[in-house]
């Protein structure tokens, strides 16, 4: 009996991901970056139905006999993972206060511990429609891999700005914050050109006032924008807020200016 019929195409395989993922083709080492909601990226292409007998048709070959299977499609090994993209990345060594200004800034409620290394993966919150994530803390040595420095390095170079959080329990903050700029050039120098606000917590630990102007006055020389806060005082985490959100909205406006051009 003669069909007119032709192999069906396959459905297509649509895979979901969350918005930062990178797909890394194995083979040719392509990378490929999910970077807006809904956004269709095609990987491999199907195979072909075969033709059916109605193809071979001719005038001196009525009904034809002749068919062909269909093709086997595209093959590749990928690898997915995921960057993520936030408005302020809060970064810093273990045990700076990142879990717990996240928990103030946002109703992350994520966990926070007396110990480094609380934070295995980072924390997001939402704050009025931005979102702030805690980034894994890093130490020394992070950039060739030690602690969770790959953890921690690969999901800042999506942040639009970088809080960089230094303990006042550190003797002396400007060796901190160079160290971990040090981690950031090791990684990718990138890095040292986003926008970024140091923020000296735990001033609850400065007992005179003068001893932490002189503190952010040593801190300015290195780098202007210069911030502090206490988790305990609720207005100064209100104002920190804003300020913060107000920065973002200044680097998201600079940003699409940029893509304009």
């Amino acid at each position: 009996k003669s069909h007119s019929f032709h192999g069906a195409n396959g459905k297509d395989l649509v895979i979901d991901l969350p918005v930062g993922s990178v797909v890394t083709n194995e083979s040719t080492g392509e990378k490929i970056h999910v970077s807006h909601e809904g956004e269709r990226i095609f990987l491999l292409q199907g195979g072909r139905g075969g033709r059916g007998n109605e193809s071979y048709k001719s005038s001196t070959n009525q009904r034809p006999t002749q068919w062909t299977p269909g093709k086997e499609g595209g093959e590749g090994k990928y690898f997915v993972e995921v960057e993520l993209i936030a408005d302020i990345g809060l970064i810093g060594l273990p045990s700076s206060g990142k879990t717990s200004l996240l928990n103030e800034l946002t109703n992350a409620r994520a966990k926070v511990g007396a110990y480094d290394f609380t934070t295995l993966e980072p924390n997001l919150g939402d704050a009025f429609g931005y979102i702030i994530s805690d980034i894994p803390g890093l130490i020394e040595g992070s950039a060739k891999g030690r602690g969770l420095g790959h953890k921690f390095l690969r999901h800042i170079k999506r942040t639009k700005i970088l809080v960089h959080l230094i303990s006042l329990e550190n003797e002396d903050v400007v060796e901190t914050y160079n160290m971990v700029r040090g981690e950031l050039k090791q990684y990718n120098k990138e890095l040292l050109d986003k926008p970024e606000i140091v923020l000296l917590t735990k001033t609850d630990v400065i007992e005179d006032p003068k001893d932490l102007k002189e503190i952010v006055k040593k801190m300015k020389k290195v780098i202007p924008k210069v911030l502090t806060v206490s988790l305990y005082d609720e207005e100064a985490i209100k104002a920190l807020r804003k300020t913060l959100l107000k920065e973002v909205d200044i680097e998201t406006k600079k940003l699409k200016e940029e893509n304009e051009h």
